[in-house]
């Protein structure tokens, strides 16, 4: 199942790449109500940045199909690992999501690059669920909750960037 984000920001590509590497954002990304949770930024030289965020979320109001593969809660783990900047100004990063205990993830890339005097912020990917018959419908059900995590990541650069 398709996963697309575009966000616009009234900043440049490097101010919003200073945000999105800091480990101090990322934290605030991914407190949840369970406070299990746990977040690194690594520079990995030559200009490559891998950021790894790891959260526990409770299933209730998910589909029984989902609680009945992971219980109670649900360990998500993200990983965007950045290339160094372009000639044009853009970066990008390699995309993966996946949760422990079921055959769910999601692959593929974020890319930040100069739009005006701003940037824009686009992650795309392919959330995929291996389980025959229900894998369908745990990706249907799963997909509102990737699109909050990103929407809620937006907010929280929106707040920092000003």
């Amino acid at each position: 199942m398709r996963i697309s984000r575009t966000t616009h920001f009234d900043a440049t590509v490097d101010d919003v790449f200073a945000v999105v590497a800091s480990e101090d954002h990322q934290q605030a990304k991914v407190a949840t109500e369970l406070g299990r949770s746990s977040a690194a930024v690594t520079d990995l030289g030559g200009g490559r940045t891998r950021v790894r965020t790891e959260r526990v979320l409770p299933t209730r109001g998910m589909p029984a199909a989902v609680s009945s593969l992971v219980g109670d809660t649900l360990t998500v783990t993200e990983e965007q690992t950045w290339r160094p900047v372009g000639p044009d100004g853009t970066r990008s990063a390699d995309l993966g999501i996946r949760v422990a205990g079921a055959p769910v993830q999601m692959r593929g890339t974020v890319t930040l690059s100069p739009a005006g005097e701003g940037s824009d912020l686009v992650v795309t990917g392919d959330l995929t669920c291996s389980v025959p018959i229900l894998g369908r419908k745990i990706e249907t059900a799963a997909k509102p909750t990737i699109e909050e995590s990103f929407d809620h990541e937006v907010r929280l650069l929106s707040e920092r960037l000003r």
